[in-house]
């Protein structure tokens, strides 16, 4: 053996393989490139933890949004002159669709998905900001004459209530989705469906309450029927109810503003109490599955 032989020796030297016989190799995947030409950081290779949740669905919640808007705006061109007594109904029906989306659609959507990772409480609250911040661009102006015709005071009652009804929605979401998840395979459908009717009855429960009572018959206008506060849809009714034997559309008692406060601090508590469960050990011990 000469001394410029490649084999080194028996075992434990294997003899090299040559070139020819070698495995090849696979080359690295090509990184994705944005818009702007940049990169993904680190060792991702393509841009798709922006492609998912929140944005899906705040594109579907700015169509809903759209869609509302131009039916109101088909409302009003059937009237021969835009004037207070068709814009006011429209506008009325309008923010009455986006109520309902904001209570109804928004955890129906959200209770039919996989369990969101790694924070439901913070999904939640994400989702908040999407639903809340576009509804400021159909609230507020209603101010315009040609429109709800409504005073600042009503119009800030009406985004105040959205916002406080948005954390309720939200801490509720967040609950359910935690007993979701904490559920077996087998329990999975009829949690999810139970976690909905809870929600519907959130949002319905006292509307119906005080509807089979009658308790609100004798509130004039010239009062705050505080019992339709205690639902979003019919928290707009009561803050938009005629009152122009008063000298104004509509009013915002201080009562109103109060109730949207008392609210607010219950979807803060359903955020709260979400985020300890989630933190607790019996919610780490589970697996979440989708």
């Amino acid at each position: 053996m000469t001394e410029h032989s490649s084999n080194p020796g028996p075992y434990p030297f294997p003899a090299p393989i040559p070139p020819e016989f070698e495995p090849p190799q696979s080359p690295l995947p090509s990184k994705e490139r944005d818009l702007f030409g940049k990169e993904p950081p680190g060792d991702m290779i393509d841009w798709s933890h922006r492609k998912g949740e929140p944005r899906v669905f705040a594109l579907l919640w700015m169509i809903f949004l759209l869609t509302t808007t131009a039916l109101m705006f088909a409302r009003l061109a059937t009237g021969v002159t835009i004037s207070p007594t068709v814009s006011r109904p429209a506008s009325r029906e309008m923010l009455l669709i986006v109520a309902i989306g904001m209570s109804i659609l928004w955890p129906m959507t959200r209770l039919c998905q996989q369990i969101p990772r790694p924070s439901i409480v913070m999904s939640s609250v994400r989702d908040l900001v999407v639903v809340i911040v576009p509804m400021q661009a159909v609230i507020w102006p209603q101010r315009l004459i040609v429109l709800g015709g409504w005073s600042s005071e009503v119009v800030l009652a009406l985004s105040l209530h959205m916002l406080a009804w948005g954390l309720v929605i939200a801490g509720s979401i967040s609950l359910a989705s935690l007993f979701i998840a904490g559920a077996t395979h087998k329990t999975q459908r009829r949690t999810r469906a139970l976690s909905m009717l809870g929600i519907m009855l959130i949002v319905f429960a006292f509307p119906i309450l005080e509807l089979l009572t009658q308790t609100g018959v004798s509130v004039g206008p010239a009062n705050a029927n505080l019992g339709w506060m205690l639902s979003p849809i019919t928290g707009v009714m009561e803050l938009t109810t005629d009152r122009s034997v008063l000298g104004k559309a509509a009013f915002a008692y201080n009562a109103h503003f109060r109730m949207i406060a008392a609210v607010a601090c219950v979807g803060f508590a359903f955020l709260v109490f979400g985020k300890a469960l989630e933190n607790a050990r019996w919610v780490a011990r589970r697996r979440i599955d989708p």
